[in-house]
């Protein structure tokens, strides 16, 4: 028998400590209604189907769908600034060896359909309700702010607001790529094809702000 993942998590409402399998069971199923249902038919009662649970026992540990919005999207911030971190990986003094691949990375996964359609869902949703276009903005500012400080980690002698500019950049890139390449890659122009574009286009950017920011020392 498998053993669940240690306590470490703690109910919202109760603050009594929960197992993190069972949150990631409940975020993981509700990820995938989002993906498959869409925005108008999400639901607490179709997540606690698709995670095997009862209502009641979704409502114990996420007592509205706002509350579980609000997870599903911090946990997908969490998953971003863990590739974030795994993909900066910068061994000297030359600012993009390392962000070539997180260049990669980020558009590769812009267009799998998993991302694609939980974008394209988070973005509907933000557009009826308040509080998740809140959440999704802070979403994108977490994200932008904590990438550019993993960046400025390894090269202190880089401009920060310089680093904020470049990620800005590149985000709204990723971003756009969901839109025109994340439900159809058969297009005039291939998406290999614009994604070498945009690694030499990115690259040549922040080696030119490395560079700026190296003579004003």
């Amino acid at each position: 028998m498998t053993k669940e993942k240690p306590v470490i998590a703690r109910n919202i409402r109760t603050q009594k400590p929960v197992s993190l399998a069972t949150i990631d069971n409940i975020l993981g199923s509700a990820r995938q209604v989002l993906i498959q249902h869409g925005y108008a038919s999400f639901t607490t009662r179709r997540v606690a189907e698709a995670a095997g649970i009862s209502p009641g026992n979704l409502s114990y540990h996420f007592p509205s769908k706002n509350e579980l919005i609000q997870a599903l999207i911090s946990n997908m911030l969490d998953e971003y600034l863990l590739n974030f971190e795994k993909e900066i990986n910068i061994a000297d003094k030359n600012l993009t060896i390392g962000l070539d691949k997180l260049v990669e990375w980020l558009l590769d996964d812009a267009i799998t359909e998993s991302t694609a359609r939980t974008f394209r869902e988070l973005w509907a949703m933000a557009q009826h309700d308040e509080s998740i276009r809140k959440m999704v903005d802070d979403f994108y500012d977490v994200t932008i702010e904590r990438a550019a400080m993993l960046i400025a980690q390894n090269q202190p002698a880089a401009q920060i607001d310089s680093l904020r500019e470049w990620v800005h950049l590149l985000a709204m890139i990723a971003e756009g790529a969901i839109v025109l390449y994340g439900s159809c890659q058969t297009r005039v122009v291939s998406f290999e094809r614009i994604k070498k574009m945009v690694i030499s286009l990115c690259l040549n950017d922040i080696g030119a702000r490395q560079i700026h920011s190296e003579s004003m020392l």
